[in-house]
């Protein structure tokens, strides 16, 4: 164990029951491991090779393996694998160090011809996996380290080996039963979702325990391309292509949208050869129809004449052909006869490169409520799973039980906020309602109760002018200068409108929207409303570049409207003006709503104690990166990072900062000193002094990462104040994990005690028991509400408390720091801090100039 894994923060010692909570029953989606007796596994290294292929990708290898599982080729013996190493409580190779197995696989779908493999078994050593039970017993010594990882990877190997012989299967813990046609899903465009299951061994207080939760994934929709087409080309509001549509052909657009989606995919065809499917790559499609496509250049028959002269009469020769390469000749495919080979879809349709309207479609149908939700993973534990009757976990003595395990969470008490005329009021199931917004000045809370003012502003549509007229967009306007006048912000002239110069650049169309804005007081914020397409926003890029050219290069605020709410139904619409009045408050300086005075106490201490903290000066950081996916970090795309923190005592305020890392792959901020003291710089600049607490908040990070985080972000941060504080004492300083990517769900047990709207946990809910280990201080909570499905709940870590916070402390901070947000009246899913630095990556990414890598 080293010694930076001893400095991680340790759970502070109980400190009663919070009185501003109350105790709630949860149930939550874990299996209690019920009897375990932590044995010794002897681990084995693979080499697989196979004759004139060279070296076997990662796919194949864990093919291979699942291949030679389900052959029984080790006996008697239950085998275990990882995607690396085997794993077996006995001898699998007959007390010899090597054993040669030999295995044939099929390929996906059939489509090819079989594959023989050779595989070298090699034993490698004698894992014990004691440790583990005492890092899960309270009081302990034993804390994470590579060992305890390492018998995670083992233990999970053990849990997930026999479903992955049976199932489909992503990654390592993730299973896709295969659905019935009838109950396949689609996305627009034709992807296909799939719905699955997934489990973990995870470390509880004093036990082990499986968490088991539903997931979904996208896929190629395998099936003859023929039923796939009108998926493909399904568009909003619009019926599918029927048969008949079909028999009349396609149009270029249309035969662009298929090529898009099939290039360098697989298809099979309907005709054999030596008795096998042909599997052929795909180039693209043609905008010939097989009717009038020559089979090939020097051919005078077309494609469908072939086909018709080998007894296939073509049932749609009006339909373009799937060009393919064999040899060194291009082929062409009827549509008719081609099948799409099964599989997971590539980087190209990876759901971080779905469409806006695809990732909507899937958020829509993988939405599921906490009953549902649960009755779903009761199914998958019963009837998927099974683990009673899994020789491979039984193998090592570990028994799961199949009941949910149920946990004493609390709910805390939501903070009062003030509004507007010093109003104070109680949000309701985490939201509540801002009539008119409040803007305290930095030296005192609500000092001043004015709203911001709208003076200098524009607006440029990127819409078509057919589309969105002219009169429309003041229409829509006019209600939103009342949103923001009966919010408190002064609009006292109505804005100039340009549309864009569809043939000319953004930036150029943007520069026009400048100069229309007012500059009667250069003092004052400049503001440009950009209307764009819906169907551009993101697949375009319009979105990133207007607000990379409006940050960058012009200095200027920007708000992005999409044009077809702006005509859309004006009840609708004037929601929205609601919700953009919030963010435009904010983006001109303005303050919606803040914590009462009261709230900024964060600590529960003795009067003459709580009196000294209240004089306390806090800072709150939030930081976040944004990391390539892996085909732009072949191309040298680095990850981003972005840093906010909080520039008042209300927290209300914040500055922000990014940069872009120079070493691939990197998990940690490497200007992250630069960037805090830049912020440090601000703060003193506004408030006239240094904080005397930090609190600092950071995401993306996972468990084996933390020691990696307080060598490289935490220990150089604490450097860092020394420096800039000098003589003086440094702040105290606490660093807290935020991790939001976990499979932990929770709903009450009592239904009279779950948020009425979506039968979720309510609002505020905090779970330090039970599902997380005694000595580390964590803990899960869930600050928002989620009307449509199941609520996740946030996952903290605390690995430094220089301010000493103690566990009810760090909790109600936390979720005060939730009702912040100047983007919405609602509590959401984790503190402002980090929203706003999620946000700023998200931003920052565009804005970045690096080299790409040639290409290979």
């Amino acid at each position: 164990m080293s010694d930076i894994a001893k400095l991680i923060a340790k759970r502070p010692p109980p400190d009663g029951t919070d009185e501003n909570s109350k105790v709630v029953d949860v149930r939550a989606n874990f299996l209690e491991v019920k009897k375990f007796n932590y044995p010794t596994v002897k681990s084995y290294t693979l080499e697989i090779t196979v004759q004139r292929a060279g070296k076997v990708s990662k796919k194949d290898s864990d093919a291979v393996v699942i291949q030679l599982i389900k052959n029984k080729r080790f006996g008697q013996r239950a085998v275990a694998y990882d995607g690396q190493l085997l794993y077996s409580i006995n001898d699998v190779t007959d007390g010899r160090k090597v054993k040669d197995l030999t295995v044939t696989v099929r390929p996906i779908d059939d489509a090819g011809s079989p594959k023989t493999y050779k595989v070298v078994i090699k034993f490698s050593a004698d894992i014990s996996l004691r440790p583990m039970a005492d890092y899960v017993k309270a009081g302990t010594s034993q804390l994470w380290d590579d060992k305890i990882q390492n018998i995670f990877t083992v233990l999970n190997a053990f849990l997930t080996t026999k479903v992955r012989t049976r199932y489909l299967s992503l990654g390592k813990k993730a299973i896709f039963p295969e659905p019935s046609e009838e109950n396949r899903i689609f996305l627009y465009g034709g992807v296909e979702l799939m719905r699955g299951f997934y489990q973990s061994i995870r470390p509880g207080w004093e036990k082990l325990l499986v968490n088991v939760d539903v997931c979904a994934t996208v896929y190629y929709p395998s099936g003859p391309l023929i039923h796939r087409v009108p998926k493909i080309l399904y568009e909003t509001g619009k019926e599918l292509r029927t048969k008949e549509e079909l028999m009349r052909g396609l149009s270029n657009q249309d035969v662009d949208v298929l090529t898009r989606f099939l290039k360098d995919h697989y298809v099979t065809t309907t005709i054999r050869v030596n008795n096998e499917k042909e599997k052929f790559k795909v180039l693209k499609v043609s905008y010939e129809p097989a009717e009038r496509l020559r089979k090939s250049r020097n051919s005078q028959i077309t494609v469908s004449q072939y086909y018709s002269n080998i007894g296939q009469n073509l049932q749609y020769p009006k339909l373009p052909c799937v060009v393919v390469k064999k040899s060194r000749f291009e082929e062409y495919l009827p549509i008719e006869i081609c099948s799409i080979i099964s599989g997971f879809l590539d980087q190209k349709y990876r759901t971080d490169n779905l469409s806006e309207l695809q990732r909507k479609d899937m958020i829509e149908k993988t939405a599921i409520k906490p009953k549902d939700r649960f009755e779903r993973i009761q199914y998958a534990i019963n009837d998927i799973y099974k683990y009673q009757n899994d020789e491979i976990i039984k193998s090592i003595g570990m028994e799961v039980n199949n009941r949910f395990i149920e946990l004493k969470s609390r709910l805390l008490k939501a903070p009062q906020l003030i509004t507007y005329e010093s109003k104070e009021i109680t949000p309701d199931g985490g939201n509540w309602e801002v009539k008119k917004f409040v803007k305290p000045l930095l030296s005192t809370l609500l000092s001043s109760l004015q709203g911001s003012v709208l003076a200098n502003w524009s607006v440029v549509s990127f819409e078509d002018s057919r589309i969105l007229r002219e009169q429309e967009i003041i229409n829509a306007l006019k209600l939103l200068i009342e949103a923001l006048t009966q919010k408190g912000i002064d609009v006292p002239s109505r804005p100039k409108i340009s549309f864009a110069n569809r043939q000319g650049s953004i930036s150029q169309s943007l520069l026009v929207g400048v100069n229309n804005i007012n500059k009667s007081n250069p003092k004052l914020p400049r503001l440009m409303i950009c209307i764009v397409p819906h169907k551009l926003s993101s697949k375009n890029g319009i979105y990133q570049e207007i607000k990379k050219c409006c940050a960058i290069e012009l200095g200027v605020i920007s708000q992005c409207i999409v044009g077809s709410h702006m005509k859309g139904k004006q009840g609708k619409w004037r929601q929205i003006c609601a919700n953009l009045a919030l963010k435009i408050n904010g983006k001109l300086g303005g303050t919606n709503s803040t914590l009462a005075r009261r709230e900024m106490s964060f600590f529960e201490r003795d009067s003459k104690e709580k009196a000294s903290f209240l004089l306390n000066k806090f800072m709150f950081f939030g930081a976040d990166v944004f990391h390539p996916d892996p085909e732009d970090k072949k191309k040298g795309r680095p990850s981003v990072a972005a840093l906010c923190a909080s520039m008042n005592p209300e927290a209300t305020k914040y500055v922000s900062r990014y940069c872009m890392n120079q070493e691939l792959n990197n998990e940690s901020i490497e200007d992250i000193c630069r960037m805090v003291s830049e912020l440090m710089e601000q703060y003193k600049i506004n408030n006239n002094d240094l904080p005397d607490q930090i609190v600092f908040y950071r995401d993306g990070i996972a468990e084996g990462q933390f020691e990696k985080i307080m060598r490289e972000e935490v220990m150089p941060i604490e450097n860092e104040l020394k420096k800039i504080y000098g003589s003086r004492d440094p702040p105290k300083f606490t660093f807290v994990i935020v991790q939001k990517r976990h499979h932990a769900r929770f709903v009450p047990v009592n239904e009279s005690e779950a948020d009425p709207q979506g039968k979720n946990c309510k609002p505020g809910t905090v779970i330090d028991t039970g599902i997380v280990v005694p000595q580390y201080f964590t803990f899960f909570l869930q600050s928002h509400a989620s009307p449509l499905g199941t609520a996740r709940s946030t996952y903290y870590h605390v690995i430094r408390n220089g301010g000493n916070f103690k566990a009810n402390e760090m909790y109600n901070l936390t979720y005060k720091l939730c009702f912040l947000s100047v983007r919405c009246n609602l509590s959401i899913c984790h503190v402002t801090p980090v929203h706003y630095a999620h946000h700023i990556a998200n931003h920052a990414k565009h804005f970045v100039q690096y080299e790409e890598y040639p290409d290979p």
